[in-house]
């Protein structure tokens, strides 16, 4: 499935590149730990956040997808039009597909602190995803740039002892 998430990702900005925009979507939300742990997680939901939400849509619906709420469906494709703007003031980063297409990911922190909402609320699955998640990238996250982005308090000691947990 991950493959023919990717494809339609591929489909999706390669239409961005025919109206010429500069920027493309991001992927967010569980997809974007779908492609971060190459598909161990697999999530059947595509979230895609851009700013120009219309043009997003107009693509989605030339490419053949049906609008059904915050959803557009496609075969077996479920593609979500995120409204998370503030994801958007975030970093992200670039994945190669494929040796050809780089792909826009919400960077690792901001997904961390994105999903540190659900943690913190009691979603046990999620706070043992955010846990594998800085035990796996434990080198490479800037804690020093999550820290300065957290919006709720709560969220510090859960990443202190998940950080702890990874240095150990």
């Amino acid at each position: 499935m991950l493959d023919k998430q990717i494809k339609a990702i591929k489909e999706i900005y390669r239409e961005f590149d025919k109206v010429r925009v500069k920027h493309k979507p991001i992927i967010v939300g569980k997809f974007a730990l779908t492609v971060y742990t190459q598909g161990m997680y697999p999530a059947n939901i595509i979230s895609l956040i851009y700013p120009d939400i219309p043009l997003l849509e107009k693509i989605l619906s030339d490419l053949g997808y049906q609008r059904f709420g915050d959803l557009w469906l496609k075969d077996d494709l479920n593609v979500e039009v995120s409204k998370d703007f503030y994801l958007l003031t975030g970093m992200l980063n670039q994945i190669e597909v494929d040796k050809e297409e780089i792909l826009n990911v919400i960077s690792l922190e901001d997904l961390i602190l994105d999903m540190m909402k659900y943690c913190v609320e009691g979603d046990d699955l999620v706070c043992d995803l955010v846990k594998m998640i800085i035990k796996s990238y434990y080198k490479a996250l800037d804690f020093h740039y999550m820290y300065q982005r957290i919006t709720d308090r709560r969220f510090i000691p859960k990443i202190k002892e998940y950080k702890k947990l990874a240095e150990a």
